[in-house]
This record gives C-alpha cells, sequence and structure tokens, in this order.
C-alpha cells in the first residue's frame, strides 16, 4: 500500500485534514488554487455563506475537468484517426515492396 499523508489546512471556516498519497509540495499548490478560486467567487457573491461558496467552486472545478476530459478525448479519437491512417500507408507501401520483389 502506498504511503499515505496527512495535509492540513484551513478552507472557508473549516480546518480539514486530508489523507491523501501527494506530497506537502503538492497539496500546498492544490490549497492555493482552491483557496485562489474561493476567494474569486466570494468576491462575486460577498452574502453567499461559506457552504454555498465551496459547492460552486466544486461545481466549477467539475466542470473544468469534464471540458479537460472531453477535449482529451477527442484528442484521443483524432491519435488513433492518424495512428489508422499512417498504418494503412505503411501497409500499402509494402505491398508495392513485395510486388517489387515478385516481379
Amino acid at each position: 500500500m502506498a504511503n499515505l499523508n496527512r495535509y492540513k489546512f484551513t478552507f472557508g471556516d473549516k480546518q480539514l485534514t486530508l489523507t491523501t498519497e501527494h506530497d506537502n509540495l503538492f497539496m500546498e499548490e492544490i490549497e492555493r488554487i482552491a483557496q485562489e478560486k474561493y476567494q474569486a467567487i466570494k468576491e462575486k457573491m460577498p452574502t453567499a455563506d461559506s457552504e454555498t461558496l465551496a459547492l460552486l467552486l466544486a461545481i466549477n472545478a467539475l466542470s473544468v475537468q469534464l471540458k479537460r476530459e472531453m477535449e482529451h478525448e477527442k484528442v484521443e479519437a483524432e491519435l488513433a484517426s492518424m495512428k489508422e491512417k499512417v498504418l494503412k500507408k505503411n501497409v500499402t507501401l509494402l505491398d508495392l515492396d513485395e510486388l517489387e520483389e515478385l516481379s
């Protein structure tokens, strides 16, 4: 089993402890981004409670993740298509080489 790291930080009004496989440097960057995004939403909605802000942050993060996954799938499909085209061209070239050998 991988070594687990316990990372503590404050988010909104809550003291949190996360158990993760990531090191502190990685988690500090996650914390920085989460705080930055949380503050940006808080500035746009100053009267919202911390729970609402956290939910909006989570929904925004999931939206970004879904967009990236869709883009990744598109790139993967394009790559598969290109590989197929290259393989077809290589087969055609091989067939021509074999034809020359038969002559």
